[in-house]
């Protein structure tokens, strides 16, 4: 587990299953890891505000870790509109 959130340090769409809140933390920013501890940003909007939370937890209290490698929207015409967009982009490059 420590190699694994080491390899995460700085990556977006991570996500850890945290056992002591029994649940899930989305899109954290893992901060420091070291043997016994791992280090993570995360942030929490309700109704009434956005709170931004950093908490230092034991390595043994992490279950599970999620990374999200590719969200593609579900609908063609957003498809396509990605498509026309990447192509401009590619013709710019050349």
């Amino acid at each position: 587990m420590e190699s694994k959130l080491r390899e995460l340090i700085g990556q977006a769409h991570v996500w850890l299953f945290v056992k002591s809140s029994n649940g899930w933390l989305k899109n954290v920013e893992i901060l420091d890891v070291n043997p016994e501890t791992v280090t993570f940003r995360y942030e929490h909007e309700s109704e009434i505000d956005r709170k931004l939370w950093e908490k230092t937890t034991r390595l043994d209290n992490i279950a599970e870790i999620e990374v999200r490698l590719l969200a593609i929207p579900k609908s063609d015409q957003q498809v396509q509109e990605m498509k026309k967009r990447l192509s401009k982009l590619l013709e710019q490059d050349s």
